[in-house]
């Protein structure tokens, strides 16, 4: 007999965070939720306003999963997600913000300034110039690649170069392919698909910063819920009578599991399934790529740079490292600059050490500014690709993926354990809304069970 059927007959003992055996007789259903991100707590508040009993199992000793709130500066930095994208409309993620009184600040991309890898200004003729030029790249590569078959797929950098070779070591269009298109998709690259690495779809209006912390929202949501940490969850067990999650800590019982591990954490196989997942997930979870975006936060006694500059520009010759760094000044009077480590880069910098990143990146700024300025008072880095509970940032489609793989990440097990994150969402990828969308479209294919 299976050890979910062992436990269901009372024939082995159960830990002490079980769930009553008496639960499941109860009239109301009972639902596991794999993880505390957006997309979690946003099933497990769906599934509890509707009556449900919902216990949520998070591996970390916090809430929020990718969207972190760090005060170790002084003032509250995102390590992970920091954008409402396309805020306008129906992007839900607004209304959520505002009831828990975040507060937001639309950043400005105008109010960029990018130097040469010798530190010399670029013109803003030449950078609308280079940006007319990007945007037609762009649009040539996906007028190529949208009739032709996936199997003939090849990555964004070889579509550069086969298409554009006049750009092939021209840096500044290396800059904008790096600090856009890595940036914005989440992969490197020569991992980006050429066919579908912006087939995603978007809510209107101009991006906006949480400047208060994505913690407010992470608040909102946890409300009310019982929420479980330290639950570090080893395997999942399922038949069509039910699901056994078992952590850490024990084994919980419940009439239905959500699962929203982290793409990079399914890429791992850290936790196991039985029966094994069918082979039609296995294969998507390997073909949807997981970026390795990363931040590093410098805090300075002062600013030695222009406070009303948004954003500045360095095309560097090593491709995505630090090339673009944000100004809190513009939005706070924490004297800050955040800069970021794209594609490849992103997951080369994580087995540096503190001390050889911040060398790296003060290179960069005395290029900008001049040798004589301060090294930094603080500093905070991300290694999201060497977090156990994360592997990664965020999706993107890899060469060969689309919009189907993503629909298989979000299929069900025998309409017992269900699957939400953005890596679930085909429109909505890499972003909180899409994660917190597939939160409730899970929420409501259990609903729908009856």
């Amino acid at each position: 007999m299976k050890r979910r059927e062992l436990i269901k007959l009372g024939l082995i003992a159960t830990a002490s965070s079980v769930l009553p055996l008496t639960s499941m007789t109860n009239e109301a259903d009972t639902v596991l939720v794999v993880g505390a991100g957006i997309s979690g707590l946003a099933a497990a508040k769906t599934l509890k306003e509707k009556g449900y009993k919902v216990i949520v199992l998070e591996s970390r000793d916090r809430t929020g999963g990718r969207m972190w709130t760090d005060k170790s500066l002084g003032f509250p930095f995102d390590m992970g997600a920091a954008w409402i994208h396309g805020p306008d409309g129906k992007n839900p993620i607004t209304a959520i913000a505002k009831k828990a009184g975040c507060k937001t600040f639309l950043t400005d991309d105008d109010k960029t300034e990018v130097y040469d890898e010798n530190g010399k200004e670029i013109s803003d003729n030449k950078l609308d110039r280079y940006e007319n030029e990007y945007e037609k790249l762009t649009e040539k590569i996906e007028s190529k690649f949208e009739d032709l078959p996936l199997e003939q797929d090849i990555s964004l950098d070889k579509a550069v170069k086969d298409l554009f070779p006049k750009y092939n070591n021209d840096l500044l269009m290396q800059y904008m392919l790096s600090a856009y298109s890595e940036f914005d998709a989440g992969g490197a690259l020569d991992k980006l698909s050429a066919k579908n690495w912006q087939n995603d779809s978007m809510f209107p209006g101009e991006d906006v910063l949480v400047s208060s912390g994505y913690e407010g929202v992470i608040k909102e949501m946890e409300k009310g819920l019982d929420i479980r940490l330290n639950q570090v969850v080893s395997k999942i067990e399922y038949d069509e009578t039910g699901v056994t999650v078992s952590t850490n800590k024990g084994n919980f019982d419940a009439d239905y599991a959500i699962i929203t591990l982290p793409l990079g954490v399914l890429k791992k196989n850290v936790v196991s399934f039985d029966p094994p997942l069918p082979n039609s997930k296995v294969k998507a979870i390997e073909k949807v790529g997981m970026g390795n975006i990363n931040k590093v936060a410098l805090v300075f006694e002062k600013s030695f740079w222009d406070n009303k500059v948004q954003y500045y520009g360095y095309t560097s010759p090593v491709l995505g490292m630090y090339n673009y760094f944000l100004n809190t000044r513009t939005f706070s009077d924490v004297n800050c600059l955040v800069t970021f480590g794209l594609g490849q880069y992103g997951l080369a910098m994580e087995s540096q050490t503190n001390k050889q990143i911040q060398d790296d990146i003060m290179k960069i700024l005395k290029k900008i500014f001049g040798n004589s300025i301060p090294n930094p008072k603080k500093m905070l880095i991300t290694r999201w690709n060497s977090d156990k509970f994360s592997y990664g940032a965020y999706s993107y489609n890899a060469i060969g993926s689309d919009k189907n793989d993503y629909k298989e990440l979000g299929k069900d097990l025998l309409n017992r354990v269900f699957f939400a994150g953005e890596h679930t969402s085909p429109e909505y990828r890499a972003t909180v809304h899409g994660a917190y969308l597939s939160g409730i479209r899970e929420a409501e294919k259990i609903m729908d069970l009856g």
